[in-house]
């Protein structure tokens, strides 16, 4: 499942020109919280230096759904339950107490069906239903922990209110700040917008190699950073497939791709750095790209999903 991207040429150094400008308001998030009971705890290992909270899920239809959460030092894991046949897709919250979950009465169908949020020990409480699921459409959590977007729709967790959203976006993304949001427009474009820039940046990618290939390209938006200069794209898939994986780095500004060598994901960080997974490792980068620490990557179930939060 792992889609590698090899390049020969130098690191693109990142200079004054090819920045945007400084409009990132200073952002102060208000962590969600969960009345659940705490998760379990383990010794540390070598990969709980790992800045920031990286996490491996596994959903497996009439298994434990068990969210293995390096951050803090600590590696914790978290029970949800036990997964029904109806579980497609799930997030977990900012902070790691909860997972939001699109179900679907017809997986062969792609039928809507329910979006669901689970607490440790496998509490569950319908938030909205026939909500889709699809490519594009899966469930993604605001920063703030508070509300879900999901087909398109956002959906206060709390009281379940809709509120769509303008475009629709597919493949929504948030910065590490919440400052900025990237999405999938009108087939192979992008929106980029971040708080107090002004209107909202339409950045095409038909100039990426991928575009000229496959139909697929990458437009699916996996991170963005905080400035909007950089995207971590992957490739769409066909229904009822959902894209994980990281292909490109994309300058928006330059339109062009960061060379970074193989990996299988990459996320941004606060202070403009990079975390970059390859097959065995972590590594993290400066603003500059280089690289200033790597860890093992921890061992983990090669069906789990990965994530990280800054």
């Amino acid at each position: 499942m792992a889609v590698a991207l090899t390049g020969g040429a130098a690191l693109l150094e990142v200079r004054h020109e090819d920045t945007l400008p400084d409009v990132v308001p200073a952002v102060s998030a208000t962590p969600s919280r969960s009345p659940s009971a705490p998760p379990s705890s383990a010794p540390p290992s070598p990969a709980a230096a790992i800045p920031g909270a990286l996490s491996f899920l596994t959903l497996k239809a009439g298994k434990a759904i068990e969210l293995h959460r390096y951050a803090g030092g600590t590696l914790r894991t978290v029970n949800f339950g036990t997964a029904t046949g109806e579980d497609m897709y799930a997030t977990p919250s900012p902070d790691g107490t909860r997972l939001a979950i699109n179900t679907s009465p017809d997986r062969d169908r792609i039928a809507p069906g329910d979006l669901v949020v689970a607490t440790s020990g496998g509490a569950r409480h319908v938030v909205a239903k026939d909500v889709r699921w699809d490519g594009g459409n899966t469930v993604v959590w605001t920063p703030d922990g508070s509300a879900l977007v999901a087909g398109g729709v956002r959906y206060d967790v709390a009281t379940g209110a809709a509120h769509p959203l303008p475009d629709r976006p597919q493949y929504l993304a948030y910065s590490p700040s919440g400052v900025t949001t990237a999405y999938l427009f009108q087939g192979n474009d992008l929106q980029v917008s971040t708080e107090g820039a002004g209107a909202t940046r339409t950045v095409p990618v038909t100039g990426l190699d991928e575009c000229e290939r496959t139909a697929g390209c990458p437009t699916s938006v996996q991170a963005v950073s905080d400035s909007g200069l950089l995207v971590a794209l992957g490739n769409v898939n066909s229904d009822p497939s959902h894209v994980y994986r990281t292909v490109v780095v994309y300058n928006t500004v330059k339109r062009m791709r960061l060379q970074l060598g193989a990996f299988e994901h990459v996320w941004f960080r606060p202070d403009g750095g990079l975390v970059v997974v390859t097959a065995t490792e972590v590594k993290v980068l400066d603003q500059a790209l280089k690289v200033t620490h790597t860890y093992p990557l921890p061992a983990h179930d090669p069906a789990a999903v990965m994530f990280y939060r800054a």
